[in-house]
């Protein structure tokens, strides 16, 4: 035997010895692999059970409140395009929101792992109602699959599941202790108010804001406004924020006197769902002061104003009065009257003259005699006042004895009626307002 045969013979267990690892190599990668193929057709998700719910149980009309959807599932399965057949969807009942997903969580029944899906929506009753449903569930069960560690692959389903009986119960809300200013707000919310400024003078313009937030269900409630009071006049409150949780007054009052030194507390009712009665959130009462008025001009706080007296000097000009309107006028009328006489005689001159010229001269001259004489007479009538006060009168800020008192009307002082406001009238004294009796007026 040659030396070529003899190396062949006695590398050959080498060799076998060689294959034979590369094979038990080979063989322990396609196992998992193949172990792996095989065994995804067994591999479906399920869907094992669901149920719907409301959170509170107990619901009442107008609150707000959850539907639940609790869905158990097989882990590794995933669900996508929900619906739900047999399910309230009466809009006039019940106004509902869009079902979006809550959490995932993952238990252990019976020794097996289940994941539990759960999903919430937004709901609040608008007729009270008692209904079972029994709700379908038709979706696509999505299931991800792996294979040695190496392949990936996603399978979705058609799947369908009857769930569990759903009790919708909404309840209307309780006719007892229903307050007479109840307005539909359901919820709980609080009021708070504040007055400003909280130091001020008699005739002032203060703003009183009001701030009504919470949780719950405003709807168009309406906010309060704080009991009338004759030693305020108040404005009609405005809005300045309206949203589904909050809304937001300005009103303006002006107190009339310094006995006006409080605006009553502000209520505003609402039914709490938690408890099941009306409840009520106060703001107030409103404390104000009166800051130490400037130094008058005068020694005496008071004046009697004579017919014939005129504004005090270096006082601020007096405002417009109907008076001073009609004095304006009966000035200017009288010029007026004269210029459209002169005007008008200018005119008949130049047209008469050349062909007429002694007419002319007396159609002119005329002309302006009319005119001058029509403006004297104008300007020599007396000007008529509209009331002047039949006695001793004295002026105050507002139509109450215990108001300011701002000045006194001598008898026979020519006035100007403002408004009435029962018995008493607002007049105008050379430039000075204020209230007096009515029996203290002649017209």
């Amino acid at each position: 035997m040659s030396d070529r045969s003899q190396r062949s013979e006695a590398a050959l267990p080498h060799f076998r010895t060689l294959a034979l690892s590369h094979f038990r190599t080979s063989l322990h990668c396609l196992v998992p692999i193949a172990y792996g193929l095989l065994a995804l057709p067994g591999l479906a998700g399920e869907l094992l059970s669901g149920r719907l719910y409301t959170v509170p149980e107990n619901v009442y009309v107008g609150q707000a409140f959850e539907i639940r959807f609790e869905l158990e599932v097989t882990p590794g399965s995933d669900v996508q395009d929900l619906r739900i057949s047999d399910f309230p969807n009466n809009p006039d009942t019940l106004a509902l929101g869009a079902l979006e997903t809550r959490s995932r969580n993952r238990i252990t029944r019976d020794g097996q792992a289940i994941d539990v899906l759960l999903f919430t929506a937004d709901a609040r009753g608008r007729q009270p109602t008692s209904q079972t449903f029994t709700p379908r569930l038709q979706c696509m069960l999505t299931v991800q699959r792996r294979s040695g560690g190496f392949f990936t692959q996603w399978q979705s389903h058609p799947k369908q599941l009857q769930l569990a009986p759903f009790d919708l119960r909404i309840q209307p809300l309780p006719e007892a202790g229903r307050p007479a200013h109840f307005s539909g707000a359901v919820g709980q919310f609080r009021l708070t108010g504040q007055l400003s400024p909280s130091a001020a003078q008699p005739g002032d313009l203060l703003t009183l804001t009001l701030d009504l937030s919470g949780k719950g269900w405003l709807n168009d409630a309406a906010m309060p406004a704080p009991p009338a009071s004759p030693l305020f006049k108040a404005y009609p409150a405005k809005e300045r924020v309206r949203e589904p949780l909050r809304v937001q007054t300005e009103q303006v009052v002006i107190p009339q006197s310094t006995n006006a030194t409080e605006i009553a507390a502000v209520r505003f009712s609402f039914f709490n769902p938690a408890t099941g009665a009306y409840e009520e959130s106060v703001a107030g009462p409103f404390r104000l002061t009166f800051s130490e008025a400037p130094a008058a001009p005068e020694a005496s706080g008071t004046r009697i104003i004579a017919p014939s007296e005129g504004a005090e000097p270096g006082a601020p000009a007096p405002g417009v009065t109907i008076e001073r309107v009609n004095q304006s006028v009966r000035q200017a009328v009288p010029l007026l009257v004269a210029g459209a006489s002169a005007l008008a005689a200018f005119f008949a001159f130049f047209r008469l003259y050349g062909r007429h010229t002694r007419l002319a001269f007396l159609c002119a001259a005329a002309l302006l005699a009319a005119g001058g004489a029509a403006a004297a007479l104008i300007r020599g009538r007396p000007a008529a006042a509209h009331s002047v006060t039949a006695e001793r009168a004295e002026a105050l800020f507002a139509p109450s004895h215990a108001a300011l008192p701002l000045f006194i009307l001598a008898p026979a002082t020519p006035v100007t009626l403002l408004e009435t406001s029962g018995a008493w009238v607002r007049i105008d004294a050379s430039g000075r307002r204020g209230w007096i009796p009515a029996k203290a007026v002649s017209k």
